[in-house]
């Protein structure tokens, strides 16, 4: 044991001092001994703790959410990291040296040949390919620049998803996660809720922690004579998107939780989930919260859908009376098609992409290297995937959303649950809501999204093998034979 806790405190050691080092001699700090020695202390304490936290999966992912959430995206830490120092980044970061400290120490004895992991892993390869391929071309500032912090987000995202897989071994750990999702998500609504209805409310201001600074400035956004809100998003898209996702979960919880408390409380969470993303003026958040409602109603009853329709109305009666206006903007955006001058300035961008694809079809531009200040703005994941990662990158990005997805129904058709059930399918609601909504922005590029999505998919391959575990053992008890069939037997032979 020994001998593994000094191998594990060796190697990440060297992958904790080699960033650090990087990170200083990129930005100049004046006493890289200091940063080496605090590395070596932040190396000595994720081996001290990392035995103890690996085991607590949901609490660690929690923290995480809270910051991602709940944290303005635009502030960072004081000092040199910069965009790196995102709270929400380092501790996705942080969740990835907790599972390979899990793993070197042998803490974490995950399934073989998961396909969550398999799915992650390529995603890894893809992005390396990527960057690769366009290390082989010449790169302008800008590109070199968005290459590399794209490492590090990409380094989170995968701790995220491999931390759920592996670290939630238990049916409680992910019903808790996932209880405590929605509820921050509830909180973060409230906030937008509270922009929209309150003149001069600033929650980016309230938020700015001792400790934090802004790295870029985030400008507030109208359309159609309405204050788009954004929380602590980086962006009115980003948010309703984020949110929008979290609904079919908050649904699903409004009928299993536990207790009529719960019940209530997840109710009025998805309440504040749906009344929010209105506020934002996206077509984004509206189009992902129908396709993930309308896909988890497809699990309920004759009688539940007609519940949850009738609501549905209801509200939008509200809504309409609380907030004149605000409705037909938001059916105006989504009827008016090619009119709009932001999608036709869209499509004729994308006329210039065979363009910029030519001899990068296979592996793409290079990952993090399409700049919006050097080209164009995208908004579409799939296109942005094929840019930057050719046809591979795209590939693996569809193959996370589909495995993500199947593995979420595999788990609610295997289940005997209802509760099970209901779960697998409101996790592959929320895939599937942010698989829509990755054709309308570039989903991948903002941390919400892109942390929530691999967030999910670790979630859904934990469950899936959690109800593997439960088949796997009811098939063993079953073949056992009963302790009087075992006695008959014996009294026959003798």
């Amino acid at each position: 044991m020994l001998r593994r806790m000094l191998l594990g405190a060796v190697v990440l050691g060297g992958l904790l001092l080699t960033v650090l080092a990087l990170v200083s001699a990129s930005r100049s700090a004046p006493e890289p001994l200091a940063l080496i020695s605090l590395s070596l202390v932040l190396v000595a304490l994720v081996i001290a703790i990392g035995g103890l936290w690996v085991r607590r999966t949901e609490s660690v992912l929690t923290i995480m959410l809270i910051l991602l959430y709940l944290v303005p995206q635009n502030y960072v830490l004081v000092g040199p990291l910069r965009s790196v120092g995102n709270p929400a980044i380092l501790a996705g970061m942080f969740a990835l040296v907790l599972w390979s400290s899990g793993r070197l120490l042998g803490l974490v004895t995950p399934e073989h040949d998961h396909p969550a992991r398999w799915v992650v892993m390529l995603y890894v390869l893809g992005a390396a390919t990527a960057m690769a391929a366009g290390m082989m071309r010449p790169l302008t500032h800008s590109e070199s620049s968005g290459a590399t912090r794209a490492l590090f987000p990409i380094a989170a995202v995968v701790g995220i998803a491999l931390l759920a897989c592996d670290g939630l071994t238990r049916r409680r750990q992910v019903e808790v996660l996932i209880q405590r999702l929605v509820f921050i998500g509830a909180v973060a609504a409230l906030i937008g809720m509270a922009e929209f209805l309150l003149p001069g409310f600033n929650y980016r201001t309230l938020a700015h922690l001792p400790g934090l600074t802004t790295n870029t400035e985030l400008i507030s956004d109208s359309r159609s004579g309405f204050q788009r809100v954004m929380g602590a998003a980086s962006h009115p898209i980003e948010y309703s998107v984020a949110l929008a996702a979290l609904a079919p979960l908050a649904l699903h919880l409004a009928h299993h939780a536990h207790t009529r408390t719960m019940r209530r409380l997840n109710l009025l969470a998805l309440v504040a989930l749906v009344a929010v993303t209105p506020m934002t003026v996206s077509r984004s958040g509206v189009v992902c919260l129908a396709v993930g409602i309308a896909w988890y109603m497809v699990h309920l009853s004759a009688r539940a859908r007609l519940n949850v329709a009738v609501i549905g109305i209801i509200g939008l009666g509200v809504m309409r009376s609380a907030i004149p206006g605000l409705l037909g903007t938001i059916r105006s955006l989504l009827l008016i098609g090619d009119q709009d001058p932001s999608i036709r300035a869209r499509t004729i961008d994308y006329a210039k992409i065979p363009q910029l694809m030519e001899g990068h079809w296979a592996f793409g531009r290079g990952w993090g290297t399409f700049q919006p200040d050097q080209y164009f703005f995208l908004d579409n994941q799939y296109l942005g995937s094929l840019l930057e990662g050719g046809v591979v990158g795209l590939t693996i990005f569809l193959a996370v959303l589909i495995v993500g997805m199947g593995l979420a129904r595999g788990a609610r058709k295997a289940a005997t649950s209802a509760s099970i059930r209901g779960l697998g399918q409101a996790m592959s609601a929320s895939i599937a809501a942010l698989a829509v909504g990755a054709a309308t922005f570039d989903e991948a590029s903002f941390r919400q999204t892109a942390f929530l999505l691999f967030l999910l998919v670790g979630c859904s391959g934990a469950l899936w093998s959690i109800v593997r575990r439960d088949s796997i053992a009811r098939a063993g008890a079953r073949s056992v034979p009963a302790p009087s069939d075992v006695a008959q037997l014996s009294h026959a032979h003798a």
